[in-house]
């Protein structure tokens, strides 16, 4: 990392960061083809755990080549200066790669389901088989995880 006196290397200010998101920027790439993405996500663990329809280009993407990388930002702020070099942003991120496994154990399915939700809401939810079926649960094993932050 470039700017050390912004780096995060605390992994408790990481977990926050995962924690406190909403959206995650994944980054995949197909041949020479890169393609980026926002979803929803959840942290738990090690693993970051995303979920789509079946089919899709994203899908296609992974399937060919599952090493991917992320980006999750939480906060992010325009700070104005009165020259054109004075402005900044004030900003958290977390930044990863691993490489994606898709999830078909229904028992499995449904924790990593579980986990999504508990990211968003606390409210309990069902998955019918007719659901489980339907959606496609990527879970990715990070290998690597670096938070950056200013001020």
């Amino acid at each position: 990392m470039r700017r050390k006196d912004r780096e995060i290397t605390d992994a408790k200010q990481i977990e926050e960061i995962l924690k406190e998101g909403k959206v995650c920027y994944l980054a995949l790439c197909k041949e020479n083809e890169p393609y980026v993405v926002p979803m929803h996500y959840a942290w738990q663990s090690g693993y970051l755990y995303l979920h789509s329809a079946r089919e899709g280009k994203k899908v296609e993407f992974a399937k060919q080549n599952p090493h991917v990388s992320f980006c999750i930002v939480p906060q992010w702020e325009i700070i104005e200066g009165s020259r054109s070099c004075d402005w900044t942003t004030h900003y958290r991120s977390v930044m990863g790669s691993g490489v994606v496994e898709f999830v078909e154990d229904v028992a499995e399915k449904t924790k990593a389901l579980e986990t999504f939700m508990g990211h968003y809401t606390s409210e309990r939810f069902e998955f019918s088989k007719a659901m489980l079926d339907r959606v496609l649960v990527w879970k990715i094993k990070v290998d690597e995880l670096t938070g950056k932050k200013n001020p």
